[in-house]
């Protein structure tokens, strides 16, 4: 049986955000994307990638912070956590209990390929059963 890879599972369209753009729209193109995070794209070559997920966008709110009035860029997380597409999906998995994060960008080389979110790894969990239970067949 194939391994499940991260390739597998990953969201495939790729939302970034200007790092300029204040967070209360932001938090509109995730609501009308159906997404629970966009890429903050660097604005220097040597930068870091961020990110910004719905959950930072709650936490900020209910710390009484003006959303409307704050960049993404300000309050995204630097560096991003970063998976291969030929990574199996346990690693990742793993990365996620142990960098305390929801999403990881899949990047192949300097190219964003998407994003995996914590609940599409649980969203593959029957694949994942079924890998270990044809393992002792």
């Amino acid at each position: 049986m194939k391994r499940l890879k991260v390739r597998d599972v990953i969201a495939k369209e790729v939302a970034t955000v200007d790092p300029s753009t204040f967070l209360l729209d932001a938090a509109r193109r995730m609501v009308q994307r159906g997404i629970d995070a966009l890429i903050v794209s660097p604005l220097e070559k040597d930068e870091p990638f961020g990110i910004i997920t719905e959950t930072d966008v709650v936490d900020l709110f209910a710390d009484e912070v003006d959303i409307g009035k704050v960049a993404v860029g300000e309050v995204a997380s630097k560096p991003l956590f970063i998976v291969s597409p030929g990574m199996p999906i346990m690693y990742a998995a793993k990365m996620f209990r142990k960098g305390g994060v929801s999403h990881l960008a899949v990047f192949n080389g300097q190219e964003i390929l998407g994003i995996i979110s914590y609940s599409d790894v649980l969203n593959s969990l029957p694949g994942l059963m079924e890998q270990i239970y044809s393992e002792f067949d």
